[in-house]
């Protein structure tokens, strides 16, 4: 909505912009900004129009106030906890951005509501986790690449290295994962994605180098297979068809909750004190790790690589208990 404010205002003040003065302006690409126009002229009925001989957009009529934005109170509170959701960013760039967003958003309210931020401050809470207060500098330097789509480089230290390396790749995506920050990024040089565990990335370097990213990438896609933010692209196309069981306290926790889009919960009596997860995977990894948190309320019943992983760490366990 920033973008589009920032539009708006150019246009308004008659210095008839373009998509590629735009894009340089507001660091993002001219596709970028070309939805945006499509978006004040078909949605917002803005009358948005091209003027051929000054090569830029301009108002065909004149637009005494910007459009208003209409949002019930229930509507507020979810942005409330999308910006408490931005605590450990304090300080940053990208905080102050959003900020001022979500209050220009309550502003364009009027009528609607009559609460203030402060409040919603003593009645809720989130607590954040993920990104280190050392870490928001480089958080906040990945995020403007991402939406600048601008090529970086940094050290990244994998957890089976004995040192970092150094990567360049094209940053798509930064998400939350299981309380840990990832960046999916594809990596020129071995001509495919991967994903980086932000906290193992130190000396990250924002690059000049410009790219487009594809139409067709999604996150969700990408992490699809996966149980948690380990990816198997490139590895062997086997699915696994997880089943766990699930007794007392942990069946009706894991019953509350969306762990995979595949997953499948039957209820194995009428009380709901035992249950079985099914769900399909494309490796073993971090469903592993998960199942182990739950100690001995979960036991594996299929398939058998997932049993033997299983009884392998909980006999290592055993063996390094004192």
């Amino acid at each position: 909505m920033l973008r589009i404010h920032h539009i708006h205002e150019v246009v308004q003040a008659g210095r008839y912009p373009n998509c590629n003065t735009l894009a340089r302006e507001i660091e993002v690409t001219p596709k970028t900004i070309q939805r945006d126009i499509s978006y004040m002229r078909d949605e917002m009925n803005l009358p948005l129009e091209y003027d051929d001989l000054k090569h830029g957009f301009h108002y065909s009529r004149p637009v005494t106030e910007f459009p208003l934005l209409h949002l019930s109170r229930g509507e507020l509170i979810a942005l409330f906890l999308a910006r408490k959701a931005l605590e450990p960013l304090r300080g940053t760039r990208l905080e102050r951005m959003l900020s001022g967003s979500f209050a220009k958003i309550a502003e364009a309210c009027p009528g609607e509501v009559s609460f203030h931020w402060h409040e919603l401050d003593e009645a809720f809470s989130v607590k954040t986790a993920g990104v280190l207060p050392a870490d928001v500098s480089l958080f906040s330097d990945l995020l403007d690449a991402v939406m600048s789509c601008r090529e970086v480089v940094f050290d990244y230290h994998k957890l089976t290295a004995n040192k970092p390396e150094r990567r360049q790749v094209r940053p798509y995506h930064v998400g939350q994962i299981e309380h840990g920050w990832y960046l999916i990024a594809y990596d020129p040089q071995r001509r495919a994605l991967r994903t980086f565990a932000l906290q193992r990335v130190s000396k990250l370097e924002v690059l000049k180098l410009r790219f487009d990213r594809p139409k067709d990438f999604s996150a969700k896609d990408h992490l699809g297979g996966s149980f948690g933010a380990w990816n198997h692209e490139g590895q062997s196309r086997k699915k696994y068809e997880v089943k766990i069981r699930f007794d007392g306290y942990a069946a009706r926790v894991v019953a509350e909750r969306q762990w995979h889009p595949s997953q499948k919960i039957e209820q194995l009596d009428t009380n709901g004190d035992a249950i079985e997860l099914t769900a399909h995977l494309a490796g073993l990894e971090d469903i592993t790790r998960w199942i182990l948190s739950w100690g001995s309320k979960a036991r594996v019943l299929g398939p058998p690589a997932l049993k033997e992983r299983v009884r392998l760490e909980v006999e290592k366990m055993a063996a390094s208990a004192p």
